[in-house]
């Protein structure tokens, strides 16, 4: 008889390039972003309608928010909340890339700026690389935002999984495929997925070419983040 495993961490099969968390993360919408921030490009002062986890991918962020500065560098994270105005930006002589999460009661403005203006764009300064919008229903008052990017050496697979809550995945790099009860799906670059709760899957990379992915997972509290169908 089959057994189900339960850990907090990732299926096996890729290797972990990046694996933060935002605890309490309560919200109706994801924004999934990936953000390039040319050397000396700046946001400014602005604000997000729902918090966001943000991590930076390569490079350094410099965030200046009541009067203080932080720096950030590659495999770093910082949590963004709604009211907290800061400038986010690039004070190096390098490229930087973030991947930012952000969660968003239905209808919020993703953005407003300190001089009012508020709509569902980004403020200027860095470039959009990749934007995925998911819509969420029936969550629960309290859980775990885990935001992971996910290395897939050619023919890496995990093992059949599933996840203690929604997940929602990007590809950003290379070809993927999800193998569940509907069959087998591809994904290119710039496509998306949803995983379900309760749902088994193995996914994975049969190609020649490295893949990368982007997944933010929201996972009640209390619940782990992944179990393995043996």
């Amino acid at each position: 008889m089959a057994t189900d495993r339960t850990s907090s961490q990732t299926p096996a099969g890729a290797n972990v390039a990046l694996n933060t968390k935002l605890e309490n993360a309560s919200a109706m919408e994801i924004v999934q972003l990936v953000l390039d921030f040319a050397p000396g490009a700046f946001t400014p002062s602005h604000t997000h309608g729902g918090m966001g986890l943000v991590s930076v991918m390569n490079g350094e962020i410099t965030v200046r928010e009541a009067g203080k500065t932080r720096i950030f560098k590659a495999g770093e994270s910082w949590t963004e909340m709604p009211g907290v105005y800061a400038e986010v930006g690039n004070a190096g002589t390098a490229p930087a890339r973030v991947l930012a999460t952000f969660v968003l009661p239905k209808g919020a403005a993703l953005t407003t700026t300190q001089q009012g203006g508020s709509n569902q764009l980004l403020p200027p300064g860095p470039t959009t690389v990749n934007r995925s919008n998911f819509e969420v229903a029936g969550m629960p008052a309290q859980y775990d935002l885990h935001q992971l990017i996910l290395d897939f050496a050619p023919g890496a697979f995990t093992p059949e999984h599933t996840h203690g809550g929604p997940g929602f995945a990007t590809v950003l790099a290379g070809q993927m495929v999800v193998r569940d009860r509907s069959g087998n799906r591809a994904f290119k670059a710039g496509e998306t997925w949803r995983e379900a709760p309760g749902e088994y899957a193995v996914v994975g990379n049969p190609h020649s070419a490295p893949a990368r992915v982007a997944v933010s997972f929201m996972v009640p509290k209390g619940t782990a983040l992944t179990t393995n169908r043996n």
